[in-house]
Order: C-alpha cells, then sequence, then structure tokens
C-alpha cells in the first residue's frame, strides 16, 4: 500500500462543523482508507474542545497533532480564518507521539527532554529519522525546548515544526494531542522507518552594514553588543532614542530583525526581538552566544518571494528521486505580515515548484528546522522570519536520506 494524503478545509462558524467539514473532504481524497496519522491547524477563533469533538466524530479514534496558528495555509490560499486537515495514510513509516506539559513550570528545556524521551519510549524501536514538532508560541526562549530535545535525540538530529500563534494577542495558544487541547504544552512525535523527508528551509532578508560582536548574553536576552546595551545597535543605525525605538519595536522588528551567523552554515539565524529590559537588553524569542557576530538585516518583498521559491525547490532536491506525496508548510507570520497581499504569490511558487500535491500548515510565531550547509543538514534552530517547506516523499521509492 503506497502513501497518500489528503487535505480538507473549512470556514463554518461552529468548531464542530468546522472540524467534521474538513475531516469529510481529507476523508475523500484519501478514499476513505485507514488513517496512520492527522494534522490539524485551526486559526484561534476555532480553537474550543468542540473542534477536536468533531474530528474524532468524523474519523473516530484517530492518532491527531496540531496547533493554532494566525493563518492556514492550504492548497487554495492562506485563510485568517479557519480549520484545515490533513489526513495521512502510510505504511513502512512508525511513529512514537508524545505531549510535554506545564513548560512555565517545569522549565522549557526539561520539557523538550522529557517529551523527546516519551516520543522515543513510545516509537518503541532504536531506528529513528525526524521528530515533528508543535509547541506554544509564547515560550519565551525556543531554543531551550530544542536543546532538551537534542539531550535526548542528538545534536545533529533532524527536528522540523512551528511555535503555535494566537495572530499577534500574545495571550494564549493552543496545541492539540488526540482528543485533547493543551495550551503551555509540546506536541509532536518522532518517525522511523523508511526517510521520507525533504527539508526546505530560507528566509530572504540580507544583512545591512558591518558585523558587531555580541559581548554578554543571559539566555534569550542580547546584554550587551560591542561592550553597549544591545539596544545601541538600533539607536545608532536609525538614530533614535530608546523611548523611540519601543515604540514601534514590534514592526521595526519585523523589518529589521537581528541576523546571526552560524559558522559553516549558508543562512543567517533571525531573531525578532520581542523587548527591551530595563538595561537596554534585547530580549528576543530565541537563544545567541556570547561572541557570535551579529548584522541588521533587512527584507524585501521580492526578496522574501525568491526565497519561498527556494525552499521549496531544496525540499523538492532533498527528495532525490522520491515522488513528492504532500508538504508541510510553516511560515512566520512576521514575513506574512511583510508581504501582506503577495502571501498568494508565494504560496504560488511554493506550487510551481512541489506541483499540484495536498499543501496544509500555518503562519507561527517560530519555525523549526535545520540549517542547511553547502552539502549537508546541520544543526536544528529555532528561528524567526523564515519559511520552512517539510515535503513528504513517497515511501516504496528507493530509501535515500535527507
Amino acid at each position: 500500500m503506497s502513501m497518500i494524503i489528503g487535505v480538507g478545509f473549512s470556514e463554518k462558524e461552529d468548531p464542530f462543523l468546522a472540524a467534521t467539514e474538513a475531516a469529510k473532504t481529507a476523508l475523500y481524497q484519501i478514499h476513505h482508507r485507514p488513517i496512520a496519522l492527522a494534522l490539524l491547524f485551526s486559526t484561534i477563533h476555532f480553537a474550543h474542545q468542540r473542534l477536536l469533538d468533531g474530528i474524532h466524530y468524523a474519523l473516530g479514534n484517530v492518532k491527531l497533532l496540531g496547533c493554532s496558528g494566525s493563518s492556514v495555509i492550504w492548497p487554495e490560499t492562506i485563510s485568517k480564518y479557519g480549520v484545515g486537515l490533513m489526513l495521512i495514510s502510510m505504511d513502512r513509516v512508525t511513529f512514537g507521539e508524545a505531549a510535554g506539559e506545564n513548560i512555565k513550570i517545569r522549565g522549557a528545556r526539561q520539557a523538550g527532554e522529557d517529551f523527546a524521551r516519551q516520543a522515543l519510549k513510545n516509537l518503541g524501536t532504536p531506528q529513528r529519522d525526524l521528530a515533528l514538532i508543535f509547541c506554544d508560541g509564547l515560550v519565551e526562549n525556543g531554543s531551550d525546548l530544542l536543546k532538551g530535545i537534542k539531550d535526548a535525540l542528538g545534536l545533529s538530529f533532524p527536528i522540523f515544526g512551528a511555535a503555535a500563534a494566537d495572530n499577534f494577542c500574545f495571550h494564549k495558544t493552543y496545541q492539540y494531542f488526540e482528543k485533547r487541547i493543551l495550551t503551555d504544552s509540546i506536541v509532536g512525535l518522532v518517525f522511523a522507518g523508511e526517510n521520507i523527508f525533504g527539508m526546505g528551509l530560507r528566509h530572504g532578508w540580507k544583512p545591512l552594514g558591518r558585523p558587531h560582536t555580541i559581548t554578554s548574553v543571559k539566555g534569550n536576552v542580547i546584554k550587551t553588543i560591542e561592550d553597549k546595551p544591545a539596544v545601541a545597535i538600533y539607536e545608532e543605525y536609525f538614530g533614535k532614542s530608546r523611548q523611540e525605538i519601543e515604540k514601534t519595536l514590534i514592526e521595526m522588528s519585523i523589518y529589521f530583525p537581528l541576523g546571526l551567523y552560524v559558522p559553516g552554515e549558508s543562512e543567517y539565524l533571525l531573531r525578532n526581538v520581542l523587548r527591551i529590559d530595563e538595561d537596554g537588553g534585547l530580549v528576543c524569542q530565541g537563544d545567541a552566544a556570547a561572541g557570535s557576530d551579529v548584522r541588521l538585516m533587512m527584507g524585501t518583498k521580492e526578496w522574501a518571494l525568491n526565497a519561498a521559491t527556494q525552499a521549496a525547490q531544496e525540499a523538492k532536491d532533498s527528495l532525490k528521486d522520491r515522488e513528492i506525496k504532500g508538504a508541510l508548510v510553516f511560515e512566520s507570520i512576521s514575513r506574512h505580515k511583510l508581504l501582506g497581499r503577495l502571501t498568494e504569490k508565494e504560496l504560488s511558487r511554493i506550487k510551481k515548484v512541489l506541483g499540484n500535491v495536498p499543501i496544509l500548515g500555518i503562519c507561527s510565531y517560530g519555525e523549526q528546522a535545520p540549517l542547511k550547509s553547502l552539502e549537508h543538514y546541520g544543526e536544528t534552530y529555532f528561528h524567526n522570519e523564515t519559511l520552512a517547506i517539510l515535503a513528504i516523499g513517497e515511501p516504496h521509492a528507493s530509501d535515500k536520506h535527507i
């Protein structure tokens, strides 16, 4: 039995009815075959227990994972309101799923490690190929979650996923696991069997000016750059006071994020700034290291569109001779805001490369994926303002590794 993937979408106002409509559409597309995995994404309007009740009413007891996003990406468009469901029917690929709750209490790194160890236990085999995760997007240091997962799976193990979003409300995001709706959690799985995944990652932002050296860091806070309060990098470049920068920080960080140079990698690692601390430090969503080079980055709409083509091509090329059966697409909400109405053109560029295949994803508060060097996939990082694509290939082709 080969792999088949179906995607359903609904904008019905009631979460239960939206779930059942999306489920019926996706089930029809896979010809009512047995469901190995269901992936559920919704905008924040549908984050309700009735959403999961509707899925299980329509499909029975399926293995289900997902989260809330600021928009749902599906083959027709990118919708700011709706429910998307991907159903995967496959063999020769197994997985172990898990959920880690109460991240704030347990600590992000410990929660990540506990999640990964439980997923490995549920997998039940020493072979493992890829971890797929969805986490609370309001965890300030998303990099610590990844560190915990790497503690269990290994430093170079490929991890792919998204941080749940709530459309810039920054109040509460939701994670979906089996029949439960969670928050402050990480959900996901570890795959084993044939390695059927190809990844593509690009952002399109380019560096401005000279590199600066980060001289002190505390967790996810860049305290000083070249021994000055880190906010000075914005003050000096834009000729504005700290008070002026604070008023427009979120927008400024979207158009001019920080770029961290990672030795041996072909892309800069982007960091959005969440706020400025009392000492002038920059509080970021992900971590940074003292001694690293940092630069202000600049993005344009055309560069962002070109990056989408490049990410899709990279994901396709990674599959070698495998037929593409579907894809997950995770787009930073910051990129989405930069592109505005051109997000439709971005989706068209992705489809032009991948073909007419089932696609599902969200606009997220952060993305998890490996950076790619010139010759291989490197270590997985937490990203901002990035487009990450996971292409899913036909399991029965000759085994190729990503």
